[in-house]
Parts: C-alpha cells; sequence; structure tokens
C-alpha cells in the first residue's frame, strides 16, 4: 500500500533504523521551532525567556492532553495494519482525527478564560514580564489546536511505517519559522516587532503551514481519505489506551509547575534558567522520542502480527543503541555546558547558573534515554498502563526532594532532584520490561534467552 511500510518483515535493525532516522529528524525540527524562538528572544533578556517559560508550560499541558486520543490511536492503527484490518485502522484514524479537533478547541476555550490566573500563579514579580507572558499564552493556544492536529497526522504515519513524510513537511515548516522569527521578534525598517509576541506569531504561521502540508499531502491516502464511519466503542477503546499516558504526561506537567514555582524563589533568572536548559537538554529527549516512535511502531505491528521473536530481537537492539547515544550526549554535556548555555544568554550570572544545570543534568541523560525508549516499547505493545506507575511516583518524587536537597544546595538541589528522579526511572523501568517480557514470550522463543 502507497504510504505504508510492513515491519514485520525484513532484517530488524535496518528496519528500525529505516524508521528511526526520519522520525529524530522530525522531532528534532519539532524542537528546534522552540530553539529558534529561543536564539532570538534570549537577545532582548532574561525577563522575555521567563514569559516564555511560563506560558509554555500550559502549552505543554495541551499536547500532553491530547496524548488521550494520539497514542490510542496510533497503537491501535499499528495493530490493525500488523493484523492486515485496514478497514478498521480507517475509522480509527477518522475517529481519532475528529476527537483531536474538539479537544484541542475546548482546551483553547478554557485557557483564554483564565489565562490572568494561571500566569498569576508563578508570581512572577514583575507586571511587565506577566503581561509578556499572557500575550505569548494567547497567540501560542490558537496553534495549540494546529500543534495537536500534527501531533495526530506524525503519530498516524509513523504507525503505518511511513516517518519521511512528517520529516519533509516539518522541515519547510522549520525554515519557514526561521525566516519569520527575526522579523516579528526585531522588525525591519519602521516596523519595530512585536518581541515574545512576534516569536509567538512565528510558530503559529509556521504550524498552520504544516498542518495545511499534511492536509494536502494525505489526501489521496487510502487508509486517511476514504470516509469511514463514527464508532463510539472504538474511541472508548482508544480513550482507555491513551489515558495512561495522559495521566502521566499531564502529572509531570502538573510537577513541572511546582517544580517552577519552587525555582522562582531564586527570581526570574532561575525560571529563565530551566526554560533554555529545557530546550538545549530537549536536542536527547527529542532525538530518542524518535527511537520512542519507531520502537512503538514497531512493536506495534509485530505484536498485531504475533511476532514476539522479532521483538526481542528489536528491543535488544534499541536498548544498544539507545546506550550509546545518551552517554555521548552526557559527556557533550558535562564537558561543555557553558559553551551551550551561552549559545541562547549572554549574562555571566545565568550563564553560571545555566553551566551548573547542565553539567548536573548530563549525569542523568543517558537514564532518561532508556526510560524514554522503553516506555515507546510498552507502548507499542498496548501495555500503557506500566510506564505511568513508576514515572507518576518517582517524578512526584522531585517535589520532596528540590525542598530538601535546595536547602543545602540551593538552586543546585533542585537540578539534581530532577537529575535522580530520572536515574531511578531509567533503571526501573528496563528491568521490569525485561521481565515483563521474558514472561509474555515464555517457551514460544527460550532459544533468543541467550545472551539476555
Amino acid at each position: 500500500m502507497k504510504g505504508t511500510n510492513d515491519l514485520t518483515q525484513g532484517p530488524i535493525m535496518p528496519t528500525l533504523m529505516k524508521l528511526t532516522l526520519p522520525i529524530i529528524a522530525t522531532n528534532f525540527i519539532s524542537t528546534t521551532y522552540g530553539l529558534v524562538d529561543m536564539l532570538w528572544v534570549g537577545r532582548l533578556g532574561s525577563g522575555p525567556v521567563a514569559a516564555i517559560g511560563t506560558a509554555s508550560f500550559f502549552i505543554n499541558l495541551a499536547i500532553a492532553l491530547s496524548t488521550m486520543i494520539t497514542i490510542g490511536t496510533g497503537i491501535k492503527v499499528s495493530h490493525c495494519m500488523g493484523s492486515g484490518q485496514k478497514d478498521k485502522a480507517r475509522t480509527y484514524i477518522k475517529n481519532g482525527f475528529m476527537m483531536s479537533i474538539l479537544l484541542g478547541l475546548l482546551y483553547m476555550g478554557f485557557v483564554m478564560l483564565t489565562k490572568n490566573q494561571l500566569i498569576a500563579f508563578f508570581d512572577l514579580g514583575s507586571e511587565e514580564v506577566e503581561l509578556m507572558a499572557k500575550q505569548f499564552l494567547m497567540i501560542s493556544i490558537i496553534g495549540a489546536i494546529f500543534s495537536i492536529t500534527n501531533t495526530f497526522f506524525v503519530t498516524i504515519l509513523n504507525a503505518m511505517g511511513n516517518s519521511k513524510q512528517p520529516f519533509q513537511i516539518f522541515s519547510i515548516g522549520l525554515i519557514f519559522n526561521i525566516v519569520l522569527d527575526p522579523f516579528l521578534i526585531f522588525g525591519v525598517g519602521r516596523f519595530e516587532g512585536w518581541g515574545v509576541a512576534g516569536a509567538a506569531i512565528a510558530t503559529l504561521a509556521a504550524n498552520i503551514l504544516v498542518t495545511s502540508l499534511f492536509i494536502i499531502k494525505t489526501r489521496n491516502s487510502e487508509l486517511i481519505s476514504r470516509s469511514s464511519r463514527w464508532d463510539s466503542r472504538q474511541m472508548k477503546e482508544v480513550i482507555r489506551m491513551g489515558l495512561p499516558i495522559t495521566i502521566q504526561r499531564v502529572t509531570f506537567t502538573i510537577i513541572s509547575i511546582i517544580i517552577a514555582k519552587i525555582i522562582i524563589r531564586f527570581g526570574a533568572d532561575a525560571i529563565a534558567v530551566q526554560k533554555v536548559g529545557i530546550q538545549i537538554e530537549s536536542i536527547s529527549y527529542m532525538t530518542i522520542g524518535g527511537l520512542q516512535g519507531a520502537i512503538a511502531a514497531f512493536f506495534g505491528q509485530n505484536y498485531g502480527a504475533h511476532r514476539l521473536d522479532r521483538i526481542k530481537q528489536g528491543y535488544h537492539h534499541a536498548l544498544v543503541l539507545t546506550s550509546i547515544f545518551g552517554i555521548i550526549i552526557s559527556l557533550v554535556f558535562i564537558t561543555f555546558p557553558q559553551q551551550l548555555f551561552s549559545l541562547f544568554l549572554s549574562d555571566v550570572a545565568i550563564v553560571e547558573l545555566g553551566t551548573d544545570y547542565m553539567r548536573i543534568l548530563g549525569f542523568s541523560q543517558m537514564f532518561m534515554c532508556m526510560e524514554l525508549m522503553t516506555v515507546g516499547a510498552f507502548n507499542g505493545m498496548g501495555k500503557t498502563h506500566i510506564p505511568p506507575i513508576f514515572s507518576i511516583t518517582f517524578t512526584a518524587l522531585r517535589i520532596p526532594l528540590a525542598l530538601i536537597l535546595s536547602e543545602p544546595f540551593g538552586l543546585n538541589g533542585v537540578w539534581l532532584a530532577i537529575a535522580l528522579s530520572s536515574v531511578f526511572k531509567g533503571v526501573i523501568l528496563v528491568f521490569w520490561f525485561r521481565g515483563s517480557l521474558r514472561r509474555m514470550i515464555g517457551p514460544q522463543v527460550k532459544h533468543l534467552n541467550k545472551g539476555w
């Protein structure tokens, strides 16, 4: 079928890499939207950066909520593709698309009604910074509808084994965003620019362009374009499957907001440090997010086709790749923290704080990568309820740890709390998955147990 790939056949490593690399590139490009914004806005000072950092929590919450639909739909579509049930996959896609749009509209209405209370929660201590945060939030929340839709398209195309098309479309959107950013932020000629609001408008325009291209490029797809009926039973199944991950990601975002409330005690500069640090760190978790998406699609199709032997071998290969990448990223963060951070902010005091952030978080990068990849493995087999148990528990542990460790170590204590929780999650989740896989496969592939 045009636009789809059978992941149940062929050599495992080349199949994984062929699927993974475009997803990694797509995720990197998606992350680069924020990096480009931060590179330009950083020239305006720490106040605008703190404003974007504050507003971004609620944009991230929208994407977290959307996983209730996108993750479950992607898993069911990959299962259908593996078992040859194309008509059923078509229904899942149509229903998921409609629900994604509805969710985006409802969330946008909520944020517009509560924007003052949401920003006031952080007590930024500056009316100017709060105003910038509200402006950025109001514009970006409109773009969240398109971001949710784009995420849906990416998830579905990945589940179909077509990871190249999202990369191509997001590349066009990134170029568009790069061109718009400096003009809308700083202006040109008599046009003075809109600062933080300009950054939000540039990203909004890029997201609209990407959504339009997805619709145009997939309109002739056999799975996406044909009409199908609304199936409430299927949608309940999708929500049931996606709900644990949604709870996990929403909880993560809420915990991040509480952590930001702790960080703000150290001033707006500390929030700016966290925002820039997260953007830099996103290079690693978005890259492994690409492998996570590939693993979910690969495991999904092979699980649907009952190819448990390929699942076991695929996880082993993915774990090796993840470990190598995680070690490299850790070494880069630990060795060049100042150079990385100074790309975004030039203030000496802030760069010093950022250097500590990068070095401390650097020690946890490999474990964070192991966690993300293993989540993709669980998701691909439809075991979406397992990762949230560990993720919520150890992510919530960040709050008491941050309060305790910030007493002797100051702001660095908060970074230590984040790093330690990532180590715990990575180690425990990998061991749990390997044990679960052995129990699931049992005697069917005993000959593969050697070397594990």
